[in-house]
């Protein structure tokens, strides 16, 4: 299965780059978040306005795409168990004479594939990935909200090029007609197809995820303008996202 070269460049910077998407302008407006000192904090807007409205949706989006990408997590994490039970009877199998199954390579290449660039949607939106921060500790907090603010964009450009390019790859493969050297001769397009939904959501929740932060900044400030308050409560432990 042939697999770009700007999805592999991808996937060795995904997985050395944790991006997390600290709100704009929320650290600085709660001393103790700022400081660092309790549970983090989130705002709460009293009072009726279209910002608040628009604020509940997101907030009620991103709840709904953590339970979405949690279930991506544990279907990734159950293909890779059934993968590995499968590779321990084919080594048990070749070892004592068992009936083997072919396109052993084949399939397991298929399912690393899947269940890598699927496991991605997760891993960016629980915040799961490895984070480089030596710089962190010598920003102030406004500062560096705005440098996660950046990491989420690039991230964001970055991925929607990759999606773009591996669904390229698959209708040129479609076109062609290609199939796997090997059994099961499995056309070339369907393997890549899930490579390229991989990359597509982890497109969307990146795009979601630049969308939510600004919100989360912006939302605020405009229904102070209309006349509403706000108030401060502790981020839920049982949201995936870790700040």
């Amino acid at each position: 299965m042939e697999i770009p070269a700007s999805s592999i460049t991808f996937t060795f910077l995904i997985l050395n780059a944790k991006v997390i998407t600290k709100v704009i302008m929320n650290e600085t407006a709660d001393p103790s978040s700022a400081a660092g000192k309790g549970p983090p904090m989130e705002r709460v807007l009293e009072g009726r306005s279209m910002a608040r409205t628009l604020l509940h949706a997101m907030r009620a989006l991103n709840a709904s795409l953590d339970r979405v990408c949690l279930g991506i997590g544990y279907l990734c994490g159950g293909l890779f168990l059934m993968l590995a039970f499968f590779i321990t009877y084919q080594s048990l199998a070749r070892e004592y004479g068992w009936i083997m199954s072919p396109g052993t390579d084949q399939l397991s290449g298929y399912v690393m594939a899947m269940g890598s660039t699927w496991a991605f949607a997760y891993a960016l939106q629980a915040g799961a990935h490895v984070r480089i921060d030596e710089l962190m500790p010598y920003m102030s907090p406004r500062v560096s909200a705005v440098a996660d603010w950046v990491a989420v964009a690039s991230m964001a450009f970055f991925v929607c090029i990759t999606a773009w390019n591996t669904w390229r790859m698959v209708r040129r493969s479609y076109e062609l007609g290609a199939v796997s050297n090997d059994y099961p001769l499995t056309p070339i397009w369907i393997p890549q197809s899930l490579v390229a939904i991989g990359f597509s959501m982890v497109s969307l929740i990146a795009v979601y995820m630049l969308v939510h932060a600004v919100a989360e900044g912006a939302l605020p400030v405009f229904h102070k303008w209309a006349g509403g308050t706000e108030s401060y409560r502790a981020v839920s432990s049982l949201s995936l996202i870790h700040i």
